[in-house]
């Protein structure tokens, strides 16, 4: 291989590219039609080439193929996230709605209520009856935190709810008390109350007067003249 040869070879690569100018393009064009060895150069270049533009386009597209199976896999993944959270949220919103848990909370007083009282029981109501349940718990909250006033001044103030208050003539000094709305069902002139408590009257010395712990209550409610509700009976297992 003589020195043209040489430099031929070295160029051919721009020549295939078309990175030269036209005067060394002509200029290797005369040897390649003279030189049957650099001419045979040029074709394993392009056949070369040829191999690594389709080896570029199989490469491009399993990238493809590959990026849209992570997209599918991504899209099955927020998919089955997306329904979980989804089955998620009904079950808290039914056990929120309907909670049948608490029948365990009071399985040993069951007995005590009729089925329509326990059906009460199992749904907390609509929002807009608990909403006006609000009014009959600020009552009941007055009455068991009360234990300033005497028992027929409770009963006076509260009437039925005065049960929960704490008497003066026991000579508590404070009470601490939970009250916890479980259902409400109210009609336009009458109704239905669940609630849940626990109260510990105390007096100066640290000790516990009275104290009733973790009991139901369902409290019959009507409006009276003046269109405010008003608790009518209590029924609570002894």
């Amino acid at each position: 291989m003589n020195n043209e040869c040489s430099v031929v070879r070295d160029l051919l690569p721009l020549y295939y590219e078309n990175m030269i100018s036209e005067e060394t393009a002509e200029f290797i064009k005369e040897h390649l039609m003279n030189c049957p060895d650099c001419a045979s150069e040029l074709e394993k270049l392009k056949a070369e080439k040829k191999i690594d533009k389709t080896s570029l386009a199989e490469r491009t597209e399993d990238a493809e193929v590959i990026a849209g199976m992570k997209k599918k896999i991504r899209k099955r993944k927020w998919t089955v996230v997306t329904v979980i959270v989804a089955c998620v949220l009904i079950v808290c919103i039914l056990i929120y709605q309907f909670p049948v848990y608490r029948l365990l909370m009071v399985c040993g007083t069951l007995s005590y209520y009729n089925s329509d009282e326990i059906a009460m029981l199992l749904s907390i109501g609509s929002l807009s009856d608990r909403i006006e349940a609000q009014s009959v718990l600020r009552q009941a909250d007055a009455a068991f935190q009360d234990c300033k006033h005497t028992d027929a001044e409770c009963d006076e103030l509260y009437g039925l709810l005065s049960r929960y208050a704490t008497p003066s003539e026991q000579s508590a000094s404070y009470v601490k008390y939970s009250l916890e709305l479980w259902s409400a069902h109210l009609g336009d002139t009458e109704g239905y109350i669940w609630v849940y408590y626990s109260q510990k009257a105390i007096d100066s010395n640290g000790d516990t007067v009275s104290a009733s712990s973790q009991c139901e209550a369902l409290w019959k409610v009507e409006k009276n003249e003046d269109g405010v509700w008003e608790v009518v009976s209590i029924r609570e297992h002894p």
